[in-house]
Protein backbone atom coordinates (compact mmCIF):
# COMPACT_ATOMS: atom_id res chain seq x y z
CA UNK A 1 0.00 0.00 0.00
CA UNK A 2 1.62 3.64 -0.97
CA UNK A 3 2.26 5.80 1.93
CA UNK A 4 2.76 9.65 2.16
CA UNK A 5 6.47 10.21 2.69
CA UNK A 6 5.61 14.10 2.52
CA UNK A 7 3.46 16.37 4.30
CA UNK A 8 2.67 20.06 4.40
CA UNK A 9 2.23 20.57 7.70
CA UNK A 10 0.95 24.29 7.01
CA UNK A 11 0.21 26.61 8.72
CA UNK A 12 -2.96 28.07 8.15
CA UNK A 13 -4.24 31.02 5.67
CA UNK A 14 -0.65 30.83 4.09
CA UNK A 15 -1.30 29.94 1.15
CA UNK A 16 -1.33 25.97 1.84
CA UNK A 17 -4.22 25.30 -0.55
CA UNK A 18 -2.54 27.03 -3.32
CA UNK A 19 0.86 24.97 -2.90
CA UNK A 20 -1.29 21.68 -2.40
CA UNK A 21 -2.89 22.31 -6.06
CA UNK A 22 0.40 22.98 -7.48
CA UNK A 23 2.17 20.20 -6.61
CA UNK A 24 -0.88 18.22 -7.02
CA UNK A 25 -0.18 19.20 -11.14
CA UNK A 26 3.37 17.70 -11.06
CA UNK A 27 3.72 14.47 -12.87
CA UNK A 28 6.25 12.92 -10.26
CA UNK A 29 4.09 13.54 -7.22
CA UNK A 30 0.69 11.97 -5.73
CA UNK A 31 -1.11 14.30 -3.04
CA UNK A 32 -3.88 12.28 -1.78
CA UNK A 33 -7.29 13.54 -2.83
CA UNK A 34 -8.37 15.13 0.53
CA UNK A 35 -6.47 18.06 1.89
CA UNK A 36 -6.94 18.77 5.63
CA UNK A 37 -7.88 15.09 6.52
CA UNK A 38 -6.24 15.64 9.90
CA UNK A 39 -5.06 12.29 10.28
CA UNK A 40 -1.87 12.45 12.45
CA UNK A 41 -3.50 14.78 15.36
CA UNK A 42 -6.18 11.83 15.68
CA UNK A 43 -4.09 8.10 14.85
CA UNK A 44 -7.00 6.08 16.18
CA UNK A 45 -9.65 8.32 17.55
CA UNK A 46 -11.60 11.27 17.29
CA UNK A 47 -9.98 14.47 18.53
CA UNK A 48 -10.64 15.52 22.12
CA UNK A 49 -11.77 18.88 21.18
CA UNK A 50 -15.77 20.48 20.36
CA UNK A 51 -15.87 19.74 16.94
CA UNK A 52 -17.84 22.47 15.06
CA UNK A 53 -20.97 20.82 13.79
CA UNK A 54 -22.52 17.26 14.11
CA UNK A 55 -21.48 16.45 10.89
CA UNK A 56 -18.01 17.36 10.98
CA UNK A 57 -16.78 13.99 11.87
CA UNK A 58 -17.81 13.07 8.50
CA UNK A 59 -14.49 14.41 6.56
CA UNK A 60 -12.27 13.45 9.44
CA UNK A 61 -10.28 10.55 9.01
CA UNK A 62 -8.46 9.06 12.29
CA UNK A 63 -8.65 5.35 11.07
CA UNK A 64 -5.07 4.15 9.57
CA UNK A 65 -6.64 1.71 7.23
CA UNK A 66 -8.68 4.60 5.90
CA UNK A 67 -5.98 7.03 5.86
CA UNK A 68 -3.70 4.85 3.54
CA UNK A 69 -6.99 4.44 0.99
CA UNK A 70 -6.01 8.24 0.39
CA UNK A 71 -2.54 7.15 -1.40
CA UNK A 72 -4.11 3.86 -3.06
CA UNK A 73 -4.12 5.93 -6.95
CA UNK A 74 -0.72 6.46 -6.49
CA UNK A 75 0.83 4.89 -9.71
CA UNK A 76 5.09 4.98 -9.18
CA UNK A 77 5.34 8.85 -8.17
CA UNK A 78 8.75 9.72 -6.89
CA UNK A 79 6.74 11.97 -4.21
CA UNK A 80 3.69 11.30 -2.39
CA UNK A 81 2.17 13.61 -0.03
CA UNK A 82 -0.54 15.02 2.59
CA UNK A 83 -1.64 18.22 3.43
CA UNK A 84 -3.04 19.28 6.45
CA UNK A 85 -2.07 22.58 8.29
CA UNK A 86 -3.57 21.73 11.43
CA UNK A 87 -0.62 20.20 12.06
CA UNK A 88 1.13 23.51 12.73
CA UNK A 89 -1.42 24.52 14.72
CA UNK A 90 -1.46 24.93 18.62
CA UNK A 91 -3.34 21.82 19.26
CA UNK A 92 -0.07 19.40 20.42
CA UNK A 93 2.11 19.82 17.85
CA UNK A 94 4.70 17.82 19.82
CA UNK A 95 2.18 15.10 19.78
CA UNK A 96 1.78 15.54 15.83
CA UNK A 97 5.01 15.54 15.30
CA UNK A 98 5.77 12.43 17.35
CA UNK A 99 2.65 10.77 15.69
CA UNK A 100 4.29 11.68 12.24
CA UNK A 101 7.84 10.61 13.14
CA UNK A 102 6.75 7.10 14.48
CA UNK A 103 4.48 6.65 11.48
CA UNK A 104 6.83 7.42 8.98
CA UNK A 105 10.25 8.56 10.28
CA UNK A 106 11.90 9.46 7.32
CA UNK A 107 8.79 11.88 6.21
CA UNK A 108 9.84 15.44 4.68
CA UNK A 109 8.12 18.29 5.44
CA UNK A 110 7.14 21.83 3.87
CA UNK A 111 5.85 24.49 6.15
CA UNK A 112 4.96 27.91 4.75
CA UNK A 113 4.20 30.68 7.82
CA UNK A 114 3.21 34.22 7.05
CA UNK A 115 3.72 37.51 9.67
CA UNK A 116 1.32 36.44 12.23
CA UNK A 117 -0.68 39.10 13.30
CA UNK A 118 -2.08 39.22 9.63
CA UNK A 119 -2.15 35.40 9.50
CA UNK A 120 -4.49 35.83 12.76
CA UNK A 121 -6.50 38.50 11.30
CA UNK A 122 -7.05 36.36 7.48
CA UNK A 123 -8.04 33.14 9.85
CA UNK A 124 -10.63 35.38 11.67
CA UNK A 125 -12.39 36.30 8.25
CA UNK A 126 -12.18 33.16 6.99
CA UNK A 127 -13.55 31.05 9.86
CA UNK A 128 -16.07 33.50 10.54
CA UNK A 129 -17.50 33.59 7.03
CA UNK A 130 -18.02 29.83 6.66
CA UNK A 131 -19.91 30.36 9.96
CA UNK A 132 -17.02 28.89 12.35
CA UNK A 133 -16.54 31.26 14.00
CA UNK A 134 -19.66 33.49 15.68
CA UNK A 135 -17.95 36.40 17.05
CA UNK A 136 -18.01 38.86 14.37
CA UNK A 137 -15.13 41.13 15.90
CA UNK A 138 -11.66 40.50 15.69
CA UNK A 139 -10.96 42.03 18.82
CA UNK A 140 -13.79 40.29 21.00
CA UNK A 141 -11.93 36.90 19.06
CA UNK A 142 -9.46 37.64 20.20
CA UNK A 143 -10.26 38.29 23.82
CA UNK A 144 -12.55 35.08 24.17
CA UNK A 145 -9.83 33.26 23.20
CA UNK A 146 -8.45 31.76 26.81
CA UNK A 147 -11.79 30.78 27.70
CA UNK A 148 -12.51 28.86 24.25
CA UNK A 149 -9.33 26.78 25.03
CA UNK A 150 -10.27 26.57 28.24
CA UNK A 151 -13.61 25.03 27.06
CA UNK A 152 -11.76 22.99 24.34
CA UNK A 153 -13.31 24.87 21.90
CA UNK A 154 -12.41 24.18 17.92
CA UNK A 155 -8.51 24.91 17.75
CA UNK A 156 -9.07 26.36 13.87
CA UNK A 157 -10.23 29.60 15.94
CA UNK A 158 -7.09 29.93 18.42
CA UNK A 159 -6.38 32.67 15.91
CA UNK A 160 -3.58 33.99 17.96
CA UNK A 161 -2.32 31.02 19.40
CA UNK A 162 -1.95 29.17 16.51
CA UNK A 163 0.71 32.19 14.71
CA UNK A 164 3.34 31.41 17.46
CA UNK A 165 5.36 29.30 14.65
CA UNK A 166 8.57 28.87 16.86
CA UNK A 167 6.54 27.09 19.72
CA UNK A 168 4.55 25.17 17.01
CA UNK A 169 7.41 24.38 14.61
CA UNK A 170 9.99 23.51 17.54
CA UNK A 171 8.82 20.25 18.28
CA UNK A 172 9.35 19.01 14.96
CA UNK A 173 12.73 20.32 14.85
CA UNK A 174 13.44 18.58 18.17
CA UNK A 175 12.62 14.87 16.67
CA UNK A 176 13.36 15.29 12.53
CA UNK A 177 16.21 15.88 11.09
CA UNK A 178 16.69 19.08 9.95
CA UNK A 179 17.73 18.17 6.42
CA UNK A 180 14.28 16.78 6.63
CA UNK A 181 12.12 20.11 7.46
CA UNK A 182 11.89 22.99 4.59
CA UNK A 183 10.24 26.45 5.92
CA UNK A 184 9.14 28.78 3.85
CA UNK A 185 7.74 32.66 3.74
CA UNK A 186 4.86 33.41 2.51
CA UNK A 187 5.91 36.34 0.67
CA UNK A 188 8.35 34.00 -1.11
CA UNK A 189 5.56 31.99 -2.32
CA UNK A 190 3.50 35.64 -3.17
CA UNK A 191 6.71 37.50 -4.62
CA UNK A 192 7.86 34.31 -6.21
CA UNK A 193 6.13 30.97 -6.75
CA UNK A 194 8.12 29.37 -9.30
CA UNK A 195 11.24 29.76 -7.24
CA UNK A 196 9.88 28.37 -4.01
CA UNK A 197 8.61 25.47 -6.14
CA UNK A 198 11.98 24.56 -7.37
CA UNK A 199 12.69 24.48 -4.47
CA UNK A 200 10.33 22.49 -2.95
CA UNK A 201 10.65 20.08 -6.12
CA UNK A 202 14.63 19.74 -5.34
CA UNK A 203 13.59 19.02 -1.79
CA UNK A 204 11.50 15.95 -3.00
CA UNK A 205 13.75 15.01 -5.70
CA UNK A 206 11.22 15.53 -8.14
CA UNK A 207 11.91 17.23 -11.72
CA UNK A 208 12.66 20.75 -10.77
CA UNK A 209 11.57 22.28 -15.03
CA UNK A 210 8.11 21.01 -14.90
CA UNK A 211 5.89 24.10 -15.26
CA UNK A 212 3.12 24.26 -13.42
CA UNK A 213 0.08 26.85 -12.99
CA UNK A 214 -0.16 28.23 -9.93
CA UNK A 215 -3.25 29.99 -9.03
CA UNK A 216 -5.15 31.39 -5.81
CA UNK A 217 -7.50 29.42 -3.60
CA UNK A 218 -8.95 30.14 -0.49
CA UNK A 219 -8.85 33.72 -0.88
CA UNK A 220 -10.31 35.25 2.33
CA UNK A 221 -13.20 37.40 2.10
CA UNK A 222 -16.13 38.33 3.90
CA UNK A 223 -19.78 38.00 2.53
CA UNK A 224 -22.46 41.07 1.82
CA UNK A 225 -25.04 38.71 3.33
CA UNK A 226 -24.25 35.35 5.41
CA UNK A 227 -27.72 34.25 4.30
CA UNK A 228 -27.04 34.18 0.82
CA UNK A 229 -24.01 32.06 1.53
CA UNK A 230 -25.78 29.44 3.21
CA UNK A 231 -28.84 29.03 0.55
CA UNK A 232 -26.06 28.95 -2.32
CA UNK A 233 -24.47 25.97 -0.20
CA UNK A 234 -27.82 24.68 0.77
CA UNK A 235 -29.05 21.07 -0.85
CA UNK A 236 -31.88 23.56 -2.57
CA UNK A 237 -29.30 25.68 -4.02
CA UNK A 238 -26.97 23.04 -5.20
CA UNK A 239 -29.93 21.54 -6.32
CA UNK A 240 -31.20 24.91 -8.48
CA UNK A 241 -27.66 24.98 -9.85
CA UNK A 242 -27.98 21.58 -10.92
CA UNK A 243 -31.46 21.80 -12.79
CA UNK A 244 -32.25 25.38 -13.66
CA UNK A 245 -31.38 26.27 -17.20
CA UNK A 246 -29.04 29.76 -16.90
CA UNK A 247 -29.08 29.11 -12.76
CA UNK A 248 -25.29 28.44 -12.91
CA UNK A 249 -24.50 31.65 -14.41
CA UNK A 250 -26.50 33.49 -12.01
CA UNK A 251 -25.14 32.02 -9.11
CA UNK A 252 -21.38 32.75 -9.95
CA UNK A 253 -22.85 36.41 -10.37
CA UNK A 254 -24.17 36.18 -6.88
CA UNK A 255 -21.33 34.75 -5.76
CA UNK A 256 -19.24 37.38 -6.92
CA UNK A 257 -21.12 39.81 -5.78
CA UNK A 258 -21.90 38.59 -2.36
CA UNK A 259 -17.42 38.80 -1.39
CA UNK A 260 -16.19 41.88 -0.21
CA UNK A 261 -12.67 42.06 0.94
CA UNK A 262 -11.98 42.35 4.30
CA UNK A 263 -11.87 45.50 6.26
CA UNK A 264 -7.75 46.71 6.51
CA UNK A 265 -6.98 45.33 10.25
CA UNK A 266 -6.93 47.88 13.14
CA UNK A 267 -3.19 49.44 13.31
CA UNK A 268 -3.82 49.16 17.14
CA UNK A 269 -4.93 45.39 17.00
CA UNK A 270 -1.99 44.82 14.43
CA UNK A 271 0.44 46.47 16.90
CA UNK A 272 -0.60 44.71 20.09
CA UNK A 273 -0.47 41.21 18.48
CA UNK A 274 2.50 41.94 16.71
CA UNK A 275 4.37 43.25 20.22
CA UNK A 276 2.86 39.98 21.64
CA UNK A 277 4.48 37.76 18.73
CA UNK A 278 7.85 39.62 19.12
CA UNK A 279 10.15 36.71 21.47
CA UNK A 280 8.61 34.00 19.04
CA UNK A 281 9.16 35.52 15.70
CA UNK A 282 12.82 36.51 17.24
CA UNK A 283 12.83 32.45 17.78
CA UNK A 284 11.33 31.28 14.62
CA UNK A 285 14.24 33.75 12.93
CA UNK A 286 16.94 31.60 14.59
CA UNK A 287 15.85 28.42 14.11
CA UNK A 288 15.06 28.89 10.20
CA UNK A 289 18.06 31.40 9.73
CA UNK A 290 16.10 33.87 8.06
CA UNK A 291 15.49 37.57 8.46
CA UNK A 292 12.03 37.88 10.30
CA UNK A 293 12.84 41.96 10.52
CA UNK A 294 10.08 43.11 8.51
CA UNK A 295 7.91 40.96 10.72
CA UNK A 296 7.90 42.94 13.32
CA UNK A 297 6.93 45.93 11.63
CA UNK A 298 3.79 47.01 14.27
CA UNK A 299 2.53 49.96 12.53
CA UNK A 300 0.16 50.44 8.80
CA UNK A 301 3.31 50.07 6.98
CA UNK A 302 4.11 46.97 8.52
CA UNK A 303 0.77 45.91 7.23
CA UNK A 304 0.85 47.20 3.94
CA UNK A 305 3.74 44.99 3.38
CA UNK A 306 1.83 41.72 4.54
CA UNK A 307 -1.48 42.89 2.99
CA UNK A 308 -3.52 39.69 3.22
CA UNK A 309 -3.94 37.88 -0.26
CA UNK A 310 -5.46 34.30 0.77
Amino acid sequence: MPMPDFFIIGAQKCGTSALYDALRQHSDIYMGPIKEPFFFIMDGELPGYRLPSRGYTNRLIYDWERYLQLFAGATGQKAIGEASAIYLSSYFPERTAARIRQRIPNARLIAVVRQPADRAYSAFNYYHTRDLEPISDFAQALAAEPARIQANEFPDIRHRLNGYYYANLKPYFEIFPREQIRVYLYEDWNINPTAMLQDIFSFLGVDETTTIEVKRLNVTHRCRSRRLRRFMLSGVGRWLQKRLPGSRSIFDRLQVWNQLKPQPLSPEIRCALTRSYRKDILGLQTLIGRDLSHWLLDDAQGYKNNEIQS
